[in-house]
């Protein structure tokens, strides 16, 4: 498995679990909000302002569409990066896509905390609608992880227990002769 990509809605944890269980793995972490914001030398908030969504949406494609990490990383995106046709199929080809799945009351609490989120400023109706139509992108992701109530440490175990299995089986590929 070249690399490790996290989805799921804002808040969900995508990018403090994904650093994590990159420390854990001894893999480069990447997020795809972060390199948007060095890339642009702006903010999220002050793209959304600028562009609107749609220019940061495009932004993103291209993000997306030009990640090439040298070696087996872990990828967080955006909440909405996966429900892009172009870039679900980018990630997939990156390697295994994850969805940590949160539910409504946990995204509320945690995102209405931050006002670093855009697309979070209009309350709980905004909130759920778009949860509800990004849920069906997110279940296209190759494995879905329950994370609610969990702690980042016991998200890390609870994804590492489900890849374990492919990473020995990567593991054990790259031992065989050729």
């Amino acid at each position: 498995m070249r690399h490790i990509v996290l989805t799921g809605f804002m808040g969900a944890g995508k990018t403090a679990v994904g650093r994590r269980l990159a420390k854990r793995l001894g893999r480069p972490f990447l997020d795809t909000d972060q390199l948007i914001e060095e890339q642009s030398g702006r903010t999220i908030s002050e793209i959304f302002a600028e562009d609107g969504e749609a220019g940061f949406r495009r932004i993103e494609r291209e993000t997306v569409a030009a990640l090439a990490p040298d070696a087996p990383s872990v990828i967080a995106t955006g909440g909405g990066t996966f429900v892009d046709a172009a870039n679900q199929a980018r990630l997939r080809e990156l390697g295994v896509v994850i969805c940590l799945l949160i539910n409504i009351d946990t995204v509320v609490e945690r995102t209405t905390r931050n006002s670093k989120r855009p697309l979070a400023s209009g309350g709980r109706a905004d909130l759920e609608r778009l949860f509800a139509e990004r849920l069906p992108a997110y279940r296209q992701a190759d494995v879905l992880v329950e994370t609610d109530n969990l702690s980042i440490e016991q998200s890390v175990t609870r994804v590492l227990s489900i890849l374990e299995p492919r990473l020995k089986a990567d593991s054990a590929h790259e031992r065989e002769p050729a």
